[in-house]
């Protein structure tokens, strides 16, 4: 298992190899904007919370695990990932073919259509899976809007 220093490289590394930047992932995931800076600089925190190392991940299209020195629930982190990966790729093909049939639909109903086709396809209870949608559009907005 890696270390934390380790783990900060990877996550530098990760960020700039998907062409992102500090900021950028920063304000993906609801922090400040020199919050992931000052994680990989200064080390502080320490640790990444849950809910920044899983929004981190969902960005990074990494196994949560990777971006931590401590064990998690395996299969757990597998179907977080898998699902998220679902989430991806059913937020791109909604864009696409919105895109190719010049389709406008305001925000809330993107996002209710992302929502009730990841339903279909998500093994996560209906609760979860619509607080996962709710986290990775905002994710996935703020990037959009960053690039």
């Amino acid at each position: 298992m890696e270390n934390t220093e380790e783990i900060r490289k990877k996550i530098s590394r990760l960020i700039l190899d998907r062409g992102l930047n500090y900021a950028q992932v920063s304000l993906a995931i609801g922090k400040n904007i020199a919050y992931i800076q000052q994680f990989i600089k200064n080390g502080s925190p320490r640790r990444l919370g849950e809910v920044e190392r899983r929004k981190l991940a969902q960005i990074l299209r990494v196994d949560e695990q990777e971006l931590t020195d401590l064990t998690l629930n395996s299969s757990a982190s597998a179907s977080s990932a898998l699902n998220s990966e679902i989430l991806a790729l059913v937020i791109e093909s909604i864009e696409l073919w919105l895109e190719k049939r010049a389709v406008a639909l305001s925000a809330h109903d993107k996002a209710e259509l992302i929502k009730l086709i990841y339903l279909k396809v998500s093994e996560d209870a209906p609760d979860v899976a619509a607080t996962k949608v709710k986290d990775f559009i905002e994710i996935y907005d703020e990037l959009r809007k960053a690039n």
